[in-house]
């Protein structure tokens, strides 16, 4: 996607202030402030998951995808695999967040967005994620049944592209200081072994 192809579609919910397209390292993500917070929340509401171009986006709150990173290995985040092929990602979100708010939700696909059967969920309680393993495991949905278990940071993440939530770390140097209360939404979030943490608390200080 191109940031003229991003613009089409992110200015339709609010003024944005800023844009900063992020390299093909980052995943080619993008951080986006809006001058509303509302203008924010919509276009998480609107364009999460969609398709734009053909390509599935996946947008959050930065503060959410915070709060992902930081849950990662804590028992919120469930591995499904034996999917059917015909399963989006929009649908495995629909199925689990029976059981509990969603965080995030994605089938990994190939270059072309063919589904690769497998994919994570993630939930913002972990009792909730332990109840949809408890009732979806073996569960047939389509062609297939699945199985569902527990996410393994380390053996599982290296599966999965764009979905290990570290992006502010990794470009903290386009980050300027903004207004209080600007929210900002990032898509399709790339990771980065380097220890964003501690980036993230110091863009957190008030000064903003």
């Amino acid at each position: 996607l191109t940031e003229f192809d991003l613009r089409q579609v992110l200015t339709f919910h609010g003024e944005m202030s800023s844009l900063e397209h992020v390299d093909e390292v980052s995943g080619a993500s993008a951080v986006i402030t809006y001058t509303t917070t509302e203008a924010a929340r919509s276009a998480v509401d609107h364009i999460h998951l969609a398709s734009v171009r053909g390509k599935t986006c996946r947008c959050c709150l930065i503060r959410d995808a915070d709060l992902v990173w930081k849950t990662m290995s804590s028992g919120h985040r469930l591995y499904v695999e034996g999917l059917d092929l015909n399963m989006e990602s929009q649908g495995l979100q629909d199925v689990f967040s029976l059981f509990g708010t969603i965080l995030d939700a994605k089938v990994q696909t190939d270059e072309f967005e063919r589904s690769q059967g497998y994919g994570f969920v993630h939930f913002l309680e972990a009792e909730d994620a332990l109840k949809a393993m408890a009732s979806l495991h073996g569960m047939q949905f389509g062609s297939s049944s699945i199985q569902v278990r527990p996410f393994n940071v380390i053996t599982d993440s290296e599966l999965f592209t764009g979905c290990l939530y570290s992006l502010m770390g990794s470009v903290s140097s386009v980050f300027e200081p903004r207004e209080a209360g600007t929210e900002w939404i990032g898509g399709n979030m790339e990771s980065y072994a380097g220890g964003w943490q501690e980036n993230w608390q110091h863009q957190q200080q008030p000064q903003w």
